[in-house]
């Protein structure tokens, strides 16, 4: 095994150094834009009886027109010589109403995509040494990148907290606080959990004031106490803090659902939700049809803003009602001290976006607006009076989503108002001194920390970014530590659905959560933050879990871990993980032998078939805290039981 290093190039030609931005791109025109148009596939306006729908999007390959009537293939060196945007078109299938009949049009025109160089719509992609020189194009250029107004704009990986996850942080006004940031197709808001007299209290930013967490869980159909209780755990001393809660209850005289949901309208802010039933902060329901409707209302609204990303069927809140409790439950035994609190710097807490993830928060933005605008001039224009039959795809401006898109790359600012996103040097302008400072570049990733603030803790080198940030490679002066490149053999991963993934867990020591009793031995099991069920046996579940990853069964970037502390196994196929490759180790041998070395070296195996063959695994860093890895075969004794070693120190 003194060869070991001979898996460097084996990944790098297989990977790549900047594979990480193209597979995120590729995962956003392949699967990200179409779940957006799903999500907003419908525009109607009941008044004119006209609607549309979105049957199917799908963007062709980079083309310019040249004033013709067809648009010409174009090349990247093309656009780099005649100050052009390399960028495709973004085509729609649709149906809507034309002069009472259903018309089905394919291939509506809505916009330009920019097309990154070497993603998988590219015309450079899949091209050999001799056709890429033929194209005017090096065949060292890794690609990555976007070419507008005939520049070359890289965008940076941007880091930020984990989407979807329990974090329990100190506030320096408001001590302990339990928060989640909930993103889903649909919608996106962050639900805080604080302590305030001894009493707990949601905060969100759709209500006036914090609310009491007993009003919201009756809200949810929880008006038994009991029941309440049962949801936040078993022990007494749990219950004995949620009790001052409770009382609140009695105070505002709230018992049934009926009067949780009045007390919450009368404090909603968002006046699109202060319709007939009422005004001001008091309502005076005239019927009790008006009474349906308000409980009703207020359920579907706390629907589509409360943990949205758990998925509940209609208004059974159930599933979003037990993640309230563990919410409630955590902050309690932090407040108690029986569990810690997270570290924010921790990189298991951190997600990474590239270039698909914010080009999708981007879209999807530009994409409602384009609807709103569909739905005002439809809105605007009398399609009854009409002489001629009113067709909406000669009204569609195609020019705002294209520039729309080509801003924020051309400019490196994605302002989005509706998800209060306003960041500034997103993008930058490929550094072409060397060909390293180009590689180099594309590996760069920033932190929306203030450069300003002499703050020592995001600057520093936290132990868990081992092998995955470089620990020597950041800029002198105000950026030091803020901005940082990723290490030779880190791999960001693209979201993977786990539909699938929760039906086999389900069939495996699995019970329903309705059961669980918070005994010692009962874990939550928690699939990208929802919670499906619970376990009595969390190391048989991760055991399997990491031989079907190993054998191929599931997708081999899922991973799983155990917080014992919380007693909860995560298991995790979402996007932004940082994840590096180790060798396996099988009884403190490792699994990648001499041999199979030698078929590297003679291009029988390559670098896919070693992950196959579950010879090597990747290994995100939540995960890694279960493992014991060794730096070397020297570190192999009887004594020690390591699970993993490292292929080479020198790739950190």
């Amino acid at each position: 095994m003194n060869q070991k290093h001979h898996l460097v190039p084996s990944f790098l030609a297989s990977k790549g150094l900047v594979k990480l931005h193209i597979d995120s791109f590729n995962h956003f025109i392949q699967t990200e834009i179409k779940n957006i148009v799903r999500a907003n596939s419908r525009v109607s306006v009941p008044e004119a009886n006209w609607w549309l729908e979105y049957n199917d999007i799908y963007i062709k390959p980079p083309t310019v027109n040249d004033g013709g009537v067809v648009a010409s293939r174009v090349t990247p060196h093309d656009c780099r010589l005649r100050d052009l945007t390399y960028a495709g078109e973004i085509l729609v299938d649709v149906t809507f109403v034309r002069q009472n009949e259903v018309v089905s049009k394919k291939g509506v025109l809505i916009g330009r995509m920019p097309i990154m160089l070497k993603s998988s719509i590219c015309v450079l992609n899949g091209k050999s040494p001799s056709e890429l020189m033929r194209l005017k194009e090096c065949p060292l250029d890794p690609g990555g990148y976007f070419i507008i107004g005939g520049t070359e704009k890289v965008v940076l990986m941007q880091e930020q907290t984990s989407k979807n996850r329990l974090i329990i942080e100190e506030d320096s006004k408001r001590g302990l606080v339990c928060s989640v940031t909930s993103s889903s197709a649909q919608t996106k808001s962050k639900t805080n959990i604080l302590t305030k007299d001894d009493k707990f209290y949601l905060s969100h930013n759709s209500f006036i004031m914090d609310v009491p967490i007993a009003i919201l869980f009756k809200a949810m159909n929880i008006t038994s106490d009991q029941e309440l209780l049962q949801l936040i755990g078993t022990e007494e001393s749990v219950w004995a803090n949620f009790v001052p809660s409770l009382k609140l209850c009695l105070e505002y005289n709230i018992h049934t659902c009926l009067d949780a949901c009045n007390w919450l309208h009368s404090r909603l802010r968002q006046p699109r939700y202060r319709t007939a039933f009422g005004s001001g902060r008091t309502l005076r329901p005239a019927a009790s049809v008006l009474e349906t409707d308000i409980v009703l209302e207020i359920q579907r609204f706390l629907r589509d803003i409360i943990i949205t990303h758990v998925e509940m069927e209609k208004l059974n809140f159930a599933p979003r009602a037990f993640f309230l409790g563990q919410m409630v439950r955590y902050l309690i035994l932090a407040n108690e001290k029986r569990i810690p609190s997270d570290d924010r710097d921790f990189y298991g807490n951190k997600r990474i976006e590239l270039a698909g993830s914010l080009l999708a928060l981007l879209f999807e933005d530009v994409f409602k607006t384009f609807n709103e605008d569909l739905w005002l001039t439809v809105s605007k224009i009398d399609t009854k009076r009409r002489c001629t039959p009113f067709d909406i795809s000669k009204h569609i401006k195609t020019w705002m989503i294209t520039e729309q898109l080509n801003r924020a790359i051309s400019s490196g600012n994605w302002i989005i108002k509706r998800f209060r996103m306003m960041r500034h040097g997103v993008t930058q302008v490929v550094s072409r001194l060397s060909y390293v400072a180009a590689l180099g570049h594309m590996t760069r990733m920033t932190s929306q920390f203030e450069k300003t603030r002499k703050v020592s803790g995001p600057r520093s080198i936290h132990a868990s970014q081992w092998g995955l940030i470089c620990p020597s490679d950041t800029p002198e002066g105000e950026a030091c530590g803020l901005v940082k490149n990723v290490a030779l053999m880190c791999h960001v991963t693209v979201e993977v659905d786990d539909t699938n993934l929760i039906e086999l867990i389900s069939n495996y020591y699995t019970f329903p959560l309705y059961q669980m009793r918070y005994a010692k031995n009962e874990y939550v099991i928690y699939v990208n933050g929802k919670p499906i069920g619970f376990t009595q046996h969390p190391g048989k579940l991760c055991v399997l879990i990491r031989g079907l990853r190993r054998s191929g069964k599931i997708h081999g970037f899922v991973s799983v871990y155990i917080k014992q502390a919380y007693q909860c196994v995560h298991v995790v196929s979402d996007g932004g993980r940082f994840c590096r490759p180790y060798i396996i180790l099988c009884n403190g041998r490792p699994l990648v032998t001499e041999s199979v070395l030698q078929d590297l070296r003679r291009n029988v195996l390559n670098w896919d078939d070693l992950l196959r063959k579950g010879l090597v695994e990747y290994l995100d860093v939540n995960e890694l805290n279960d493992c014991l890895v060794a730096m070397d075969e020297t570190s192999l004794t009887d004594g020690n039981h390591y699970t993993h070693m490292e292929i080479d120190p020198a790739t950190i």
